[in-house]
């Protein structure tokens, strides 16, 4: 069976819904934010029509299925790489949130909340403030304006795959900045389980396992209302630095 799609304008548009496709498939489950297919799918189809004076096809003509299910293929990838740096935010993120909340004893949402993907209810606001400071941003526009500079970069059409390590050196920075952000909320949280310990050895007859939960609680909560602006600006400065690194992959 020989399948050849010769208008260049219908192959653009199927390649580029494709790789618009690609980003909104996966960035707003990335960002917790629950999306419709059907939205999805307009909104795809909306971006795709807006980019279509940048397409080109590198392959007008393509004889035969498979061609075309490989270029669909890629097309689809290159979106998904796109969308990737949110993942590496929204992890770095909700990992900071889980170390913080697992020393303030707040892991308690898989009693409360059955079986979740973030049973710490910190890394869940932490995710939720971090998706809100994307859009806040405008990094929806700088990630827009990637899809359009990747048509240039990567032509719509050619089979070889773009590589793939900028996109690994990105996701191992995910613990550095996960560390980053919640290492002044960490070290006072440390301390004051030591002094727990301390007490727990010189004052036996203190009920610590009452006492010190509240405490430490009590404690998470007055160094995270001190930290709230370094936590927005320290989100901030990690949707700009890994938006831009992902920008870069673009330019090679």
């Amino acid at each position: 069976m020989n399948l050849s799609v010769g208008n260049d304008v219908a192959l653009a548009f199927t390649l580029l819904f494709v790789r618009s496709g690609g980003v909104l498939a996966a960035l707003p489950k990335l960002l917790g934010v629950a999306l419709p297919i059907r939205i999805r799918v307009i909104l795809a189809a909306v971006i795709a029509a807006s980019l279509m004076p940048l397409a080109s096809v590198a392959m007008p003509t393509a004889a035969g299925i498979l061609p075309i299910a490989i270029m669909m293929v890629r097309e689809l990838a290159i979106g998904l790489m796109l969308s990737f740096a949110a993942a590496v935010v929204v992890g770095a993120v909700m990992t900071a949130g889980s170390v913080i909340g697992g020393s303030m004893e707040l892991n308690s949402g898989a009693i409360l909340r059955a079986d979740v993907e973030s049973p710490n209810i910190l890394s869940d606001g932490l995710g939720a403030l971090a998706a809100l400071l994307f859009f806040v941003g405008g990094f929806h526009r700088m990630l827009i304006g990637a899809l359009a500079h990747s048509l240039s970069v990567f032509p719509l059409g050619a089979l070889p795959l773009p590589e793939p390590h900028m996109m690994i050196q990105l996701c191992g920075r995910l613990f550095a900045l996960a560390l980053g952000l919640a290492f002044p909320v960490m070290v006072p949280l440390f301390v004051l389980s030591i002094a727990q310990g301390v007490i727990a050895r010189l004052a036996p007859q203190v009920n610590i396992l009452t006492a010190a939960p509240a405490a430490i609680v009590t404690a998470g909560l007055v160094l995270l209302a001190l930290d709230a602006t370094g936590f927005g600006s320290g989100m901030m400065r990690m949707w700009t630095s890994v938006m831009t690194q992902s920008m870069g992959w673009l330019n090679g």
